[in-house]
């Protein structure tokens, strides 16, 4: 699979690329520091992540993961990398949404849990369906679905490995809205928006940070990263200000 990364008016977006389905050929999907660089781009203040036609991902190619299956050390490899790929995604300092229509499977599901926000489109199907190949999710799946699930729900869809319309996704909080299928990439962009306008990208990525700090430190070392962030931000807008006043 192929990304496509654009930049419109500070908003970004990351095109998953193999059609039809968009599957994974290897969980290693993507080279970490392109990816982080696109994500540190100095005008970004947030990214629509999104499938190429009809389909967000369809999660693995089957064919591949059998031949990886063969080499057990390398495909721990491969997995170690999607997982970093997913924890950088998730660790944006600006927000990130994935604006979901189609199959959302597998792999591909834990591409859009590894976002902050979940828009899908009413044709949408979403699910684990690991358990019936004999396998299970190797990208983070078990650990941040029961972050946006409750533990049964998350449970359910684990081990079951059925597939839900978005219907049912929203009413377990699997995604956030429902919309047609026609608007999802305007309203995901629509979103993104309506909560960065007018927001100074400097303060946009200081609070992203010390949400993710909430997560990642102690309670102790994130309230005291979150001083620290309180600061630099204020340093910045009134250098910001100063600079503004003197034009």
């Amino acid at each position: 699979m192929k990304l496509v990364y654009q930049v419109d008016d500070g908003v970004g977006a990351i095109t998953l690329t193999n059609p039809p389905y968009n599957s994974l050929r290897r969980p290693r999907f993507e080279d970490i520091d392109v990816l982080r660089g696109f994500l540190a781009r100095d005008e970004l203040r947030g990214v629509v992540v999104r499938g190429d036609g009809r389909h967000f991902c369809a999660g693995a190619d089957l064919v591949e993961l059998e031949r990886l299956r063969q080499e057990p050390e390398a495909l721990a490899r491969e997995l170690d990398q999607g997982r970093e790929l997913l924890e950088a995604l998730g660790l944006a300092t600006v927000p990130v949404v994935a604006a979901i229509r189609g199959s959302c499977l597998g792999a591909g599901l834990e591409i859009a849990l590894a976002c902050h926000f979940r828009v899908a489109s009413e044709n949408a199907i979403l699910g684990f369906p690991e358990s019936s190949l004999g396998l299970m999710p190797g990208l983070g799946g078990t650990a941040m679905a029961p972050r946006v699930l409750s533990r049964a729900a998350a449970i359910d869809l684990l081990v079951s490995g059925r597939m839900i319309d978005a219907s049912e996704a929203r009413d377990i909080g699997l995604v956030d809205r429902v919309v047609p299928t026609r608007d999802v990439d305007g309203i995901a962009r629509e979103l993104l928006v309506t909560l960065v306008e007018r927001r100074p990208t400097h303060v946009i990525r200081a609070v992203m940070e010390a949400v993710h700090n909430a997560r990642r430190l102690s309670p102790d070392a994130a309230l005291r990263e979150e001083g620290r962030l309180f600061l630099q931000v204020a340093r910045e807008t009134a250098r910001q200000r100063l600079e503004e006043g003197d034009r």
